[in-house]
């Protein structure tokens, strides 16, 4: 090739030179029976939602502290479980339930001595002694804030 290219007047040499380079490249490509790798688009990822807690589909009523008026501190204890400290004086009986944001008082008195007591009273303070929502208390009390039944 080098002699063609010397005998070849300079115009034209000049000419060949860009062809003959593509020749060459075009020999690296492809060839007629191997077809191009196709291009193939990445799809973007899809996106799946993360699952809807149960609780947020059908979210419960918070937990209700007029539903433990009337009850027996068994019936309590059902419900809230075991109360950090229990107090009896003669007909009146107190469980505190504790927790770092709170205290749960419920109050039970008997009607006369000898019969059951019954929840009669309900208070909720903070560890300090200050008025906190009986509502929200009662809830930091109940596993996920809501009555174990429900």
């Amino acid at each position: 090739m080098k002699k063609l290219y010397h005998r070849l007047p300079r115009p034209y040499a000049a000419a060949l030179l860009p062809c003959l380079a593509l020749g060459l490249l075009s020999a690296c490509g492809p060839t007629a029976e191997t077809a191009p790798p196709e291009k193939v688009a990445t799809p973007a990822p899809e996106l799946t939602p993360e699952p809807v807690p149960l609780a947020e589909m059908h979210p419960r009523p918070a937990a209700e502290p007029l539903r433990l008026m009337g009850l027996s501190p068994h019936d309590v204890q059902i419900l809230m479980g075991d109360p950090t400290l229990v107090r009896r004086e003669d007909t009146m009986q107190v469980m505190l339930y504790e927790n770092a944001g709170c205290v749960f008082e419920v109050v039970f008195y008997e009607p006369t001595l000898g019969e059951y007591f019954e929840a009669r009273h309900l208070a909720a303070r903070s560890p300090r002694g200050e008025n906190v929502d009986i509502k929200a208390c009662l809830a930091s009390h109940l596993p996920g804030g809501h009555w174990p039944d429900e």
